[in-house]
């Protein structure tokens, strides 16, 4: 891979993990500002009744009127943001498949796979990122130094 094309993929994937990140913050405060917005708009127009309200609540569980669309923002907030979550795993699953399995169109050599493995399984015990990166580059390392495989 020539220099100048390593850079372009490079930019590119530094420019759609920056856009990924930025759409989800700002999507995720659009839909907080118009929840917040609904809920404002919801009790200022019960704001002008005159006298206390005496009526009986309209849920089970004493839910207002205004409750039922708070509950309907708060789920498409839940969901953006698991979706966002998933774009993320997805994105990064993509990378590691792409560079740590495969060199080029031929499967990696097998001293990496098997860094790549530990870093994995010290990731799945709970380890820090650091270390597994660690971990995972001085297996790969050792075996290649060692010429065992």
């Amino acid at each position: 891979m020539s220099p100048v094309s390593f850079l372009i993929a490079l930019a590119a994937l530094s420019i759609g993990t920056y856009a990924m990140r930025f759409a989800g913050v700002k999507l995720g405060a659009a839909i907080a500002t118009k929840g917040r917005r609904r809920q404002l708009t919801t009790t200022s127009a019960g704001a002008g009744d005159a006298g206390p309200d005496t009526s009986a609540p309209d849920g089970p569980a004493g839910e207002g009127p205004g409750d039922a669309a708070t509950e309907q923002e708060g789920d498409s907030t839940a969901t953006v943001t698991k979706w966002m979550d998933r774009a993320t795993v997805v994105l990064i699953g993509a990378v590691f498949a792409t560079t740590a399995i495969f060199d080029g169109q031929d499967l990696a050599d097998p001293a990496r796979l098997i860094g790549v493995g530990v870093g994995v399984l010290a990731s799945i015990l709970r380890v820090p990122m650091l270390i597994c990166v660690l971990v995972g580059m001085a297996v790969c390392a050792g075996i290649r130094v060692t010429g065992i495989l």
